[in-house]
Parts: structure tokens; sequence; C-alpha cells
């Protein structure tokens, strides 16, 4: 962070230990987002599709093998995509839902001998948190319950439209994104019965991912009991927004209001803090102040805000205007697609945001970090030369690295990826120390949470491997060549000297040039006395002098 911006507390990985735990988990229903549909295995989930299914032309499998495995689920859907082939994945998920609830309550399920493999669960879906009630006094929801039910109506069978809201309501509160076994894309969702038993935390000690439709909760580090429930937390929404976003994100869907301990810590009001005019326009020194939480307020009748640095009063009209600027670039963000999709206007807009309101809100801001994060992938794709591509977007990696490792704490793989990114990033510009040092931490994160196999463990442990030779490679020639030239093996000794080691060691060197001043002068006396001609000394008075 720069000088004066918020003191956000990191947590290291050096708190994850040694023991990484998960446990697995079978859902009760899934379906493929309508952007995958096409390209994954509707029953495995794996990215190979040479099977469609003659009755409705429309389901893929990877084999004929997934295909029967799958009829299990797909029999709910294939008579619907048959009439409506474009079903949406709300409506193809719902009619899953529904069909294999109706089973379980004729006993159909009793009759089939693989009807609950790879799908345990403890608890029955009837069993599992719904909001009923506040989704009902919803109108949107409500809204969009209508259009879904409408869209499968024909399809249900004999079903009570309330029966079919109920679960529509509980598969709505509690379904997971399914991705894929890189934990890069979402493509997916799926209904976990036994998962939605542990409650959320913007500050999670646990995260969730997948292996196809099986999802594993695993531990961010040693001291956390995944078998209890009360005291083991994973995330519901993405964690960088600030208290106000993430609180308004989950009242609207899961309708509570967030009291966790990243919430209730006074410290996330550093999230939307501001710059110090009079600080910045003194001395360029960008102190950062909270304007948000009872703490930010120095008089709590009057609601002043004090620079702590210059005790300048900050007026109103400026909260205001860093306000509208997280507003701003709140906006920015979710509309900037709608105005262009060319890489270039893209990170033209994000830099008019940027230089707009970088001397207001500081880099500890959510919605700054956020900004600069958007401007990393666009980057990536600019019509620059390689380096200057690397170089940029090293610049923006940095910038976000406090605001990353504040966000994501212990092992969690989102950190993980911003240090992957950013050791090849400095590999890429030759800063071989550095690159190390990120691929290290990285590579201990993934390897923690996924294990050793994992796709994304190898492709870290591979090209920290790379750099560690590399750099040894150049360390051992380097020794070698400072023992060749020692000249050059004092010249870095000197580099990382003291200054009172220097002072010593330039006095030494002046006292010696003295000494060799006077024994060159004695030896000019020396050689006139016996009278020795200059040829027969050659050089060696040239080179006595230099002793």
């Amino acid at each position: 962070m720069t000088s004066g911006d918020a003191p956000l507390e990191f947590i290291g990985i050096e708190k994850i230990g040694s023991k990484p735990k998960s446990k697995q988990f079978y859902p009760f229903a899934y379906s493929l987002l309508d952007t995958m549909k096409e390209t994954y295995c509707w029953t495995c989930l794996k990215k190979e599709v040479e099977v469609t299914c003659k009755t409705c032309n429309i389901a893929k499998f990877c084999t004929s093998e997934c295909e029967s495995a799958g009829s299990f689920d797909h029999k709910y859907e294939c008579p619907a995509l048959q009439k409506f082939p474009e079903l949406k994945i709300e409506e193809r998920m719902l009619l899953r839902i529904v069909g294999r609830y109706l089973d379980i309550q004729n006993g159909v399920d009793k009759k089939i001998a693989d009807f609950y493999k790879n799908r345990e669960s403890s608890r029955s879906v009837m069993e599992i948190w719904h909001h009923c009630e506040e989704m009902k006094n919803d109108v949107n929801a409500v809204r969009n319950f209508d259009r879904i039910y409408n869209a499968i109506e024909e399809f249900l069978g004999k079903i009570d439209k309330d029966i079919v809201f109920q679960l529509h309501s509980r598969n709505f509160i509690n379904r997971h994104s399914i991705s894929n076994p890189d934990y890069l894309i979402e493509i997916g969702k799926g209904l976990y019965l036994d998962l939605c038993r542990y409650d959320h935390s913007c500050r999670p000690n646990a995260i969730y991912s997948c292996n196809g439709t099986v999802a594993s909760l695993r531990a961010l580090h040693d001291n956390v009991d995944l078998e209890d429930v009360e005291k083991t937390h994973y995330t519901y929404i993405e964690l960088p927004p600030c208290k106000i976003q993430r609180r308004h994100m989950l009242k609207e869907t899961w309708y509570f209001e967030c009291h966790c301990e990243r919430c209730d810590d006074p410290a996330d009001n550093w999230l939307t803090s501001v710059i110090c005019p009079t600080c910045i326009n003194g001395s360029e020194f960008r102190n950062t102040i909270k304007i948000h939480g009872p703490e930010a307020y120095a008089n709590q009748e009057t609601l002043e805000i004090i620079c702590s640095r210059c005790q300048t009063t900050l007026d109103r009209e400026y909260v205001y205007f860093a306000l509208e600027g997280m507003r701003t670039i709140r906006q920015t963000l979710d509309g900037a697609t709608d105005v262009s999709t060319d890489t270039m206007e893209l990170l033209k807009i994000y830099q008019g945001a940027l230089i707009s309101y970088e001397r207001v809100l500081p880099m500890s801001n959510s919605y700054f970090c956020q900004l600069i994060a958007a401007m990393i992938p666009l980057v990536q794709r600019a019509s620059m030369t390689r380096r200057e591509r690397a170089i940029a977007s090293l610049d923006l990696h940095a910038k976000c690295e406090p605001f990353v490792r504040y966000v994501y704490r212990y092992a969690h793989p989102s950190k993980a990826m911003h240090f992957l990114q950013m050791g090849q990033l400095h590999d890429e510009l030759g800063n071989g120390k550095e690159a190390a040092r990120y691929l290290i931490e990285a590579h201990r994160i993934m390897d923690y949470l996924f294990g050793p196999g994992h796709y994304l463990s190898n492709q870290t442990k591979n090209l920290m491997n790379y750099v560690l030779q590399t750099l040894k490679t150049f360390q051992k020639n380097f020794v070698n060549v400072l023992e060749r030239v020692p000249e050059a093996k004092d010249a870095l000794n000197q580099r990382f000297l003291m200054k009172d080691e220097k002072l010593a060691i330039k006095e030494a060197a002046k006292n010696k040039k003295n000494k060799n001043k006077k024994n060159k002068h004695k030896g000019k006396q020396y050689i006139q006395e016996k009278n020795v001609e200059n040829d027969e000394l050659g050089d060696l008075p040239e080179l006595i002098s230099q002793i």
C-alpha cells in the first residue's frame, strides 16, 4: 500500500499448517448452465461430449454409459426439452428437483438399485432452509417463480403449485455453483442438502470446490473442524465488496443481514475510506480516513469526520463526492460492457474512472481495488508489446496485493491465483527472486487445498521448480565469476555494507594509499643510489607502487 494507506490486517499462509482437511457432499439435483450444456456431459460434467440424446436431441453425454447412468435425472426434463428445446437452467433444475421429490414420495426410489448412488444425504429436501414467507412477500421473487412455473407446468404431473413453490424456494436459497475441476469457471448449479447446513461468513475458514458433481468442503487452515457445523463457515458471495455491498447482496438473495466476524469488525470500514484532501494537496501524503462506522466520527453529535494527521474536518461536500465516486465506479463496472466490448475502449473507460478518483479513494478502498482488478484481464489482451503488457499487468497486481491479502485469508485459492499470476509476470520480466517468492507462496496454498495431483497444484509446482532451478544455475555461475574476478566480488560486497563499515574501509584505503606513496618514494631513492638501469627493472617500479 502507499504511504498513509489504511492499516489492513493481513493473515499470511504461515498460519495454514500442514494437515489439509476436506469433506465430500453429493447433490440432490444438479444442472448445467445454459452456456455450458453443449460442451459438458449432462451426467458427469466432464468436458467431453460424444453422444446426444436421441429422444430430445438436446442433452449431451461423454459416453453411452454416462447417458444410461444419467437417465435417472434426464427423464424428468427430456419430454419438456422435446417441446421446448430452449428451456433455461432454472426450469431444467426445477424439473429435476420436483421429479426426484415425487419419485421419493411415491416410493419409486426403492425400486431402483442405484437411485442414491453418489447422491447420499442425511437430510430430505424438505428439511433444508427455505425462506418461503420472505419470498412470497418479494414481488420480484414471485414473478420469477411464476415465469418458471408457467414454462414447465404441463410436465409436472399432479402436484400442488404450493409444493412446487416450496421446492423452488429451497433450491433458490440453498443451491451452489458447480465449477470445473480447475476451479476457474462456473459450469452449473447443484443442490447439496448437507453442504447447505453450513452458514455463511464474509471471513470464511473453509471453501467448497467441485470435481464433477462431487462438492468438497475444504478447511483453509489446520484449526478448522469440518464436523462442527456451528463453527465452520464458507461464503455465499464474492468477498472483495465492502460491508454495505455484501449485506445488500445477502439480504436480496438470502433474506438475512450478515453479522459475521468480518461484518462486525470495525476494521472492515477501511474498505470505504477516503484520502484526506488537505494532506494530499499539501504534501502528497495519502492519509486515509474512515467515513463509515461509529469510530469514523470524532464528534458523535455533530458527526464530524476529522483527519488524524492534519486535524482537518472533512467537508460534507467532499464526503458526498467520494460516495458518488464509489457509486460511479460500481456503475462503470456493471455497465461498461453494455457501452463497448472492445478491449481498448473498456480500458479507456476504466482508466477514466481511475484518474477521476485516484486522489480521493485510497488503495484500501474496495471500489477502487475492484476497478483496478477489472483492468488486469484487459491489459493482458491490449495492443502492446509483450513486455509492456507484463509491466502494466504486474503494476496492477502489485497495487491490489495488500487488498487481496486482507480479503482472502489463510489458504484461499483466489489469493493463490493472484500470487501465481504475479510469479509468472515476475519470471517473464526476469525478476527471478520475486517470481520464486510468489510461486512458493502460491504452491503452498494450492498443495494444501487441492493436493499434489491437482491441475493447479501441478501447474504452480512446475513453474516454481523451473524458476528455482534457473536461480540456482544463475547463482552457481555467478559464484564462479566472482571467484575468477575478485574486483567484482569486492564491488558486490560494497553494495551490502553498512555506512560505518564503508567509512572504515574508506579510511583504511586512504591510509594504504599514503603508505604506498612513501614506499614509492623510497623505491626511487633506492634505485638511484644503486645506479640500476631502467631497462633492467622493466615494469617493476610501477607494480611495486600499486601494492
